[in-house]
């Protein structure tokens, strides 16, 4: 159903705003790193429309796997690596994210795409049509990698929020990180799998719990933040 990637276009869009502004409001560069993350999400999905809705466009479908299978893990992952106090942690995933990108955007420019190809691919997420070692390797490396830094540093800030005993917002916040991360990584593996047909209803539900993280995260801030203004 294409209602599913439209779905995830608009809470992708939403997320993004939301973070975009908590960004000029409090300027911390995690949200920066996370809107980033987030509008090149957004962006592959749009370019996945694109795609769909001109009948198979090579170039937005390469435009789709780069902004949203290449980039908007590894991304996230350099976000949330800025919550941490090592700094080594941060370069080594923007790093990673640099490299996926630039090695993804090269694999996809050189791969062979067909208009006729792409069309005949109604909603599956492409991943029977992305063949090239060039382009999987990167994908594989900057979604595992980026996975295991959004999660990690998540389940680090809820252990700490737990045996803290810190408001309830960030023991929510954090565990709703986590379980929209998961569920995302896992559509994006059972689709490389060629379980696609759940793909986008999978992404959509993923990215509706990470919305609820971030919004909750984002009510637990608000308090702080008119107090600081009050004081």
């Amino acid at each position: 159903m294409i209602a599913f990637p439209i779905v995830t276009a608009a809470v992708l869009f939403a997320l993004t705003w939301s973070m975009a502004a908590q960004y000029i409001t409090r300027g911390r560069p995690h949200q920066l790193a996370w809107a980033v993350a987030l509008a090149s999400g957004l962006a592959g999905t749009l370019a996945f429309l694109g795609t769909t809705i001109s009948g198979g466009n090579p170039w937005l479908f390469r435009a789709y796997y780069l902004g949203g299978a290449v980039l908007t893990a590894p991304l996230l992952g350099v976000g949330s690596t800025l919550l941490l106090s090592r700094r080594g942690w941060f370069a080594a995933m923007l790093a990673v994210a640099l490299l996926a990108g630039v090695a993804g955007a090269v694999g996809l420019a050189a791969m062979p795409l067909s208009g006729a190809q792409l069309a005949g691919m109604g909603i599956e997420p492409g991943t029977t049509v992305v063949r090239s070692a060039a382009v999987i390797v990167p994908v594989i490396v900057g979604n595992s990698l980026g996975t295991v830094a959004v999660v990690g540093v998540a389940l680090w800030s809820l252990w700490a929020s737990v045996r803290g005993h810190r408001p309830w917002g960030v023991t929510a916040g954090n565990a709703l990180i986590v379980v929209a991360t998961l569920v995302i990584a896992a559509a994006g593996s059972l689709a490389r799998l060629g379980a696609g047909a759940g793909f986008w209803g999978a992404t959509a539900v993923g990215f509706c719990v990470l919305y609820a993280g971030v919004a909750v995260m984002a009510l637990r801030a608000a308090p702080r933040a008119a107090t600081s203004a009050a004081g």
